[in-house]
């Protein structure tokens, strides 16, 4: 019995999507074709001493290198300080590190006011707000106080690199660091290659990110690079489905049972409802659309007229520690009726009446949207190869181990011909409601990619059965491609 079970569990779709995983973290760092080396980082500087700042931080601290830590204000920096030593002292209170220990990693960051202490870095990561006049304000500054093969490197989760990069007299020593969220807890960096950055530039962040113990991916500078970009059509589709009639309990609990860490609503409270909200107040624009983020927006635009951000807006009058799609008390949440209430009137408005949605329904509509832009990602040459975009969502968005990452599980589960099919009859009837009725937005997200397409051709002309083992077809139709082929033409392999 033990070695019939053996067996099964070792064919099991979960047994190769774990190897995958195994395969896919050794693969990230290998950037194709470079050949330059890395060069040493002996001292970091991290500009920005807030939570993300301070996180980064960390992350080079416990690994003995020296950091500088600075910001604009005493009060700022202070306040970073104390995060960044509240971490190591709240470990040597549950008894995980010594508290000399502590000492010594506190001792390793230099608070700092003054761009002078840069001079000596070999490498500055900006970690300050997303606003772009004051990124490139600031990168103008480090331009003129670190040495000039100093890295310039800037933690964005959107803004165009390439745009923050021009300030610099050399351009060459730019990369994006897109680290996420807890910095020193969380283990994707997105690497991000603008389009002067040198080789060497390169090969220095794909080393920073190893020596950091991070799962870094080099990604291109595309809007919303990877990540945020796929994570778009899965937040949008989450707000469609609730306004066609499913629960907002039903689409957490559907995400939830695929596996996913947390449901999209759950995650919009966690992040914020007022991230993109505040975007397209500043963009002058409360209906733009961009590859980031995407409407419908009358729920999120309410809640956040009324300050209900999520879990970091309290409401004291009903004693509630945070108020956004959920009342939050503690680890407890419950949606909140008013919630309930205005999505109803939200339907009535756009004269839409809600119906009954399958929890397989909610499955195909978040995740496929999601699958396809992996794919026009992969298609336009924003990736490297489909594990880095698996890598991306197992190790940044808590996408289930088991299933592989978003382009593994498409093709060893759902399967390339039925992703390619649904999302034809969703597009049918998103483009039927957005044709039909002006109170909704346009969507393209459910137009399938063309990579997609050649994907399926060579599935059904048996191009599979010609891969080498481990190889994702995806891959090798990419690569067939790069070669001056086609999907048609994969028969003759």
């Amino acid at each position: 019995m033990e070695g019939q079970e053996f067996t099964r569990l070792l064919f099991s779709k979960q047994s190769a999507a774990l190897r995958h995983l195994f395969f896919a973290e050794r693969m990230a760092n290998k950037v194709s074709g470079l050949k330059a080396q890395p060069a040493p980082i002996k001292k970091v500087g991290i500009l920005g001493a807030g939570l993300m700042g301070g996180g980064i931080a960390i992350c080079f601290a416990q690994k003995g290198i020296p950091v500088v830590l600075k910001d604009a204000k005493q009060e700022w920096l202070d306040a970073g300080m104390k995060n960044v030593i509240g971490v190591w002292q709240g470990q040597v209170k549950r008894g995980r590190m010594t508290e000399d220990k502590a000492n010594g990693l506190a001792a390793l960051v230099k608070p700092s006011l003054n761009y002078e202490d840069f001079s000596d870095c070999d490498i500055i990561i900006e970690a300050v707000p997303e606003i772009m006049p004051l990124k490139k304000e600031v990168f103008a500054a480090l331009d003129k106080h670190t040495k000039p093969d100093t890295l310039i490197c800037t933690n964005t989760s959107g803004l165009d690199i390439d745009e923050i990069a021009a300030v610099l007299k050399d351009p060459s020593r730019c990369m994006g660091t897109h680290f996420f969220s807890p910095a020193n807890v969380m283990q994707l960096l997105e690497n991000v290659r603008t389009a002067k950055a040198s080789d060497k530039t390169i090969a220095t962040c794909m080393a920073m990110g190893k020596l950091i113990s991070k799962k870094a991916i080099l990604v291109g500078n595309c809007d919303g690079f990877v990540g945020n970009r796929m994570l778009a059509p899965y937040a949008s589709e989450a707000k469609q489905l609730v306004e066609d009639g499913a629960t907002i309990e039903q689409v957490d609990r559907v995400a939830e049972t695929f596996g996913m860490a947390m449901g999209p609503m759950t995650l919009g409270d966690l992040v914020g409802q007022e991230l993109f909200w505040k975007q397209r107040k500043a963009a002058g624009d409360m209906l733009k659309q961009t590859k980031t983020y995407m409407g419908p927006y009358e729920l999120t635009d309410w809640l956040c007229e009324n300050n209900r951000f999520g879990q970091k807006t309290p409401d004291p009058k009903i004693g509630a520690t945070g108020r956004g799609i959920f009342i939050h008390r503690g680890r407890d949440k419950t949606v909140d009726p008013e919630v309930v209430a205005k999505v109803e009137e939200i339907r009535k408005a756009k004269g839409h009446a809600a119906r009954k949605v399958t929890d397989e329904e909610v499955e195909e509509r978040l995740f496929f949207p999601l699958i396809n832009e992996g794919f026009r990602i992969l298609e336009e040459g924003f990736a490297q190869r489909s594990s880095d975009v698996d890598i991306a969502y197992i190790f940044g968005y808590g996408f289930p181990p088991a299933k592989g990452g978003p382009m593994f599980y498409a093709e060893n589960y759902a399967g390339f011909s039925r992703v390619l099919e649904r999302l034809k009859v969703y597009g049918a009837e998103a483009k039927e409601r957005f044709t039909k009725n002006k109170k909704y937005l346009p969507i393209d997200y459910f137009e399938p990619s063309q990579l997609l397409i050649e994907c399926v051709q060579a599935e059904q002309m048996g191009m599979k059965k010609k891969v080498p083992p481990g190889v994702p077809l995806i891959d090798a139709v990419i690569d067939f491609k790069k070669k001056g082929g086609s999907a048609a033409a994969a028969s003759k392999l």
